[in-house]
C-alpha cells in the first residue's frame, strides 16, 4: 500500500498546536501505576477530594448549605469521603449515602472513611425522600465500572437526576463508559465533572458530553505525565494559529489555491452550493462547482464569485489544488464514473456524502481510494460510516474511536467521524477528539459546509492533517459563537456558520 503520510515526528500535525492528551482506561491505569510507584507515595485521594470540595464551593450558589455525597466501594468512594470531610469542615451540612458494602473498599478508601467518622460524620444506607439537597457529589463509580447499573442503583441514579441540585461527578459520571461515552444501563447526569490525571475519551464523545456537564481537569499536582503508548489528543483552539501562513501583500487569487467541488445533482444543488460558499469565504482563491447531470445553475446570486461548470469540465482544469466530491452527487452511473475519474487525479481529495455511499457499494472504488498517493480525507456521519464498514449505526456509535481508526486504516485515509465529539483519525494510528460545537448543528447542510471549509484550507496550502483538525474545530467554534449570540440552538442554519467561521479564523490570523 502506498505511503502518503509522513510520520508524526517528521512533520507535526501543526507546529504550534498544544497537544492535550486524552486517554483510555488502560492508559490511565498505567499513569496511576507510575504514580503509586513513587517514593514517597502521594496521597492522591486527599488531593482529589479537596479539589472536588473546592469546586463545589466555587460553582454552587452562596445559599447552598446541604450536601449529599453518594459513595461506592472503590477509590471514587474514597474521594467522596474526603470531599465530604472538607465540605463539613467548611460548615456545610453533609450526608453520606453508601448503598454498597464498604468492606470492599481499598485501604486508601478505608482510611478516608475512618477520617470522616473522626469528624463525627455518619453514613446512611437510604434516603429520606423528604430531604432536600443543594449539592450532590457523585462518588459511586469511576473508570473501573464493568457492568450495567440496575436495581437499587438504577433507582438511586434516577432519583439523583431528578433532584433540583447541583450535581458534581468525581472523575467521570457514574454509569458512563470512560472509553466509548456509552451509558452502562443508566448514568448520573452531572452539571460538573472533575476529572483527574488525564482526560477520558468517554467524557468527550458519544453520550458523554450530555452527561458530563462542564469538565474540570486537575493533575493533582503530579504535572504532565503522558502514557508511553498515548496516541490520542483533544483539538485545541491553537490549531487555528498556523493552519495557514500569513498572506503576502503581493498575493493574488492564484496564490490561494483553486478548489473544485463536484456534486449538486438534480434536487440536491444546494449541497454543492453550500460547500462552495463555505470555501470561498474561508479563503480559497478560486472555487468552481462542477455539477453532475443537467442541474447546472447559471449563477449563485447570493455568491456570484462561485464559478458554475459541468463536472466533466472541471476535472480537466489545470492548477487545481484540491477537489471535494460528494455533496449532492447522487449514486447513479454518472456519479460513479465521475468519482472513478476523480480518484485517479494527483491532487488532495475530500470525500463526503454520496461519494462515501458510492465507495461503500463498489469494491472497485475502494481499491482506487487505497491506491492513491495523494492525501484523501473522508468525512462520514455515523450512517455513512455504517455503510463503509458494513455494520449498523448502533455498532458505529458503540465505539466511535475504534470505528474512526478502522476507517482510517481500511481506506488509508484521514477521517473525521462526525457527531458529538467528532473523532479525527489518521493512518499512522494517531487520533483527535473535537470539543467544540453544540446541538444547533443538528441541521441540514452542516456537513456540506464542513467539506467546503476542509477543501478551502487544503486548497490554500494547508497540510491536510492540520486542515482537517482546524476545519472540524473551527466549524464547531462558529456554531458555539452563534449559540452565544442567541442564534441557536433552535433554528441555527449551516449558512450562518460560514460567516461566523470566517470571522473567527481572521481573528486568529491577526
Amino acid at each position: 500500500m502506498p505511503t502518503k503520510y509522513p510520520a508524526i515526528n517528521q512533520i507535526a500535525y501543526t507546529k504550534m498546536m498544544h497537544m492535550v492528551p486524552v486517554y483510555q482506561t488502560e492508559q490511565i491505569r498505567q499513569i496511576e501505576e507510575h504514580i503509586f510507584s513513587l517514593d514517597p507515595k502521594p496521597d492522591l485521594m486527599e488531593l482529589a477530594g479537596k479539589t472536588v470540595a473546592e469546586l463545589a464551593i466555587q460553582v454552587t450558589p452562596n445559599h447552598a448549605r446541604t450536601v449529599l455525597v453518594i459513595v461506592g466501594p472503590g477509590n471514587n468512594g474514597g474521594d467522596g469521603y474526603v470531599t465530604a470531610r472538607h465540605l463539613k469542615n467548611a460548615n456545610f451540612h453533609v450526608s453520606i449515602l453508601a448503598l454498597l458494602d464498604t468492606r470492599q473498599n481499598s485501604p486508601e478508601a478505608i482510611s478516608a472513611l475512618n477520617k470522616w467518622k473522626l469528624t463525627g460524620g455518619t453514613i446512611q444506607d437510604e434516603i429520606n425522600n423528604r430531604d432536600s439537597f443543594d449539592i450532590v457529589i457523585d462518588g459511586l463509580f469511576g473508570i473501573g465500572l464493568t457492568r450495567n447499573l440496575t436495581g437499587k442503583l438504577e433507582e438511586l441514579i434516577s432519583y439523583i437526576n431528578g433532584l433540583q441540585a447541583t450535581i458534581i461527578s468525581i472523575d467521570i459520571p457514574s454509569g458512563l463508559n470512560p472509553d466509548t461515552g456509552n451509558i452502562m444501563g443508566c448514568c448520573i447526569k452531572a452539571h460538573h465533572t472533575v476529572t483527574f490525571l488525564g482526560y477520558k475519551v468517554g467524557l468527550h464523545t458519544g453520550l458523554g458530553p450530555d452527561y458530563s456537564g462542564t469538565i474540570h481537569f486537575s493533575d493533582l499536582n503530579m504535572g504532565r505525565i503522558i502514557s508511553p503508548d498515548n496516541r490520542g489528543y483533544l483539538i485545541g483552539n491553537d490549531v487555528l494559529d498556523n493552519v495557514l501562513t500569513p498572506r503576502a501583500k503581493s498575493s493574488h487569487k492564484g496564490t490561494h489555491g483553486q478548489l473544485v467541488i463536484i456534486g449538486g445533482s438534480a434536487g440536491l444543488v444546494g449541497a454543492a452550493i453550500l460547500s462552495g460558499r463555505a470555501a470561498i469565504k474561508l479563503g480559497a482563491g478560486r472555487v468552481l462547482i462542477g455539477f453532475v447531470g443537467t442541474a447546472l445553475p447559471a449563477i449563485d446570486w447570493m455568491q456570484p464569485e462561485l464559478m458554475m461548470r459541468n463536472a466533466s469540465d472541471v476535472i480537466q482544469l489545470n492548477n487545481t489544488t484540491c477537489i471535494a466530491i460528494g455533496p449532492g452527487l447522487g449514486i447513479d452511473n454518472i456519479a460513479y464514473d465521475m468519482l472513478s475519474k476523480v480518484l485517479l487525479l494527483p491532487v488532495p481529495i475530500v470525500l463526503d456524502a454520496d461519494a462515501l455511499n458510492l465507495i461503500a457499494k463498489h469494491p472497485a472504488l475502494v481499491a482506487l481510494v487505497n491506491s492513491r498517493c495523494d492525501p484523501t480525507v473522508l468525512t462520514p456521519h455515523p450512517g455513512e460510516a455504517s455503510r463503509l464498514l458494513n455494520c449498523s449505526i448502533m455498532e458505529i456509535q458503540a465505539d466511535r474511536l475504534q470505528v474512526a481508526l478502522a476507517l482510517a486504516s481500511k481506506f488509508n485515509a484521514e477521517v473525521v467521524l462526525k457527531g458529538v465529539g467528532s473523532v479525527c483519525a489518521f493512518p499512522d494510528g494517531n487520533w483527535f477528539i473535537n470539543t467544540t460545537g453544540n446541538a444547533g448543528m443538528a441541521s441540514a447542510g452542516m456537513g456540506d459546509v464542513l467539506t467546503g471549509i476542509i477543501g478551502a484550507l487544503i486548497a490554500q496550502g494547508a497540510y491536510s492533517h492540520t486542515a482537517l483538525l482546524a476545519a472540524v474545530h473551527l466549524h464547531g467554534l462558529a456554531a458555539d459563537q452563534l449559540l452565544g449570540d442567541r442564534c441557536g440552538p433552535i433554528g441555527m442554519t449551516a449558512s450562518e456558520t460560514i460567516d461566523a467561521a470566517r470571522i473567527i479564523l481572521n481573528k486568529k490570523r491577526c
